[in-house]
């Protein structure tokens, strides 16, 4: 019994100086503590960092102010890109590259384009760009998920030339591939993955 009243007397003494504790009020100083917040005997105080060296402010013409948000559209956000056409089921060689051109919109460059088919060479290209990246280094493997976008016909036999794509609301929200098709028989021709570039 002598035990059980030693505990009791024991935890009513350590429950009192954990309420001590938690009553003692917090030693403040406001210049210390509101110093890191900004704020210095009531008055701002300069951003600085752990060395307390100046934080410079941005430019205006700075990165931090063209920046555009991380939801905003595919194309807003990502071009330009570039990538390397590779065969797929048939022949495409060459390299492309889309930019957005403010007050034109997306376009998509081509240079030392080359297709080819068994039979009758293609006349016309179908340009699409898909969700779906191009996977492979010498011949590639595009999955089509449904959901590719037609941007457009291109002439087959023109190497260097250019696509404007006036309406880009009408792409997928992640473009990673471009695809080239023959647009009279719809014959897969090759694509590439597309790489933001700088």
């Amino acid at each position: 019994m002598l035990a059980v009243v030693a505990l009791v007397v024991a935890w009513t003494t350590l429950q009192t100086e954990r309420r001590t504790e938690a009553a003692r009020p917090v030693a403040t100083s406001t210049s210390a503590a509101v110093a890191g917040q900004g704020v210095v005997g009531g008055g701002l105080a300069t951003p600085s960092n752990t060395l307390g060296a100046p934080v410079p402010e941005p430019d205006s013409g700075s990165q931090a102010d063209t920046d555009v948000s991380p939801i905003a559209p595919w194309w807003q956000r990502v071009p330009p890109v570039t990538g390397t056409l590779l065969p797929i089921n048939r022949y495409a060689a060459g390299t492309v590259r889309i930019d957005d051109i403010p007050d034109i919109g997306l376009v998509i460059t081509f240079d030392d384009l080359a297709v080819a088919t068994i039979g009758t060479p293609p006349r016309t290209l179908r340009v699409v760009l898909s969700s779906k990246p191009v996977i492979g280094a010498k011949r590639g493997f595009w999955a089509d998920d449904g959901s590719p976008v037609v941007v457009g016909d291109i002439p087959a036999d023109t190497p260097s030339q250019s696509l404007v794509l006036a309406n880009p609301h009408v792409l997928p929200p992640e473009v990673r591939s471009l695809i080239l098709f023959d647009a009279d028989t719809g014959e897969l021709l090759g694509g590439a993955s597309l790489i933001p570039t700088d």
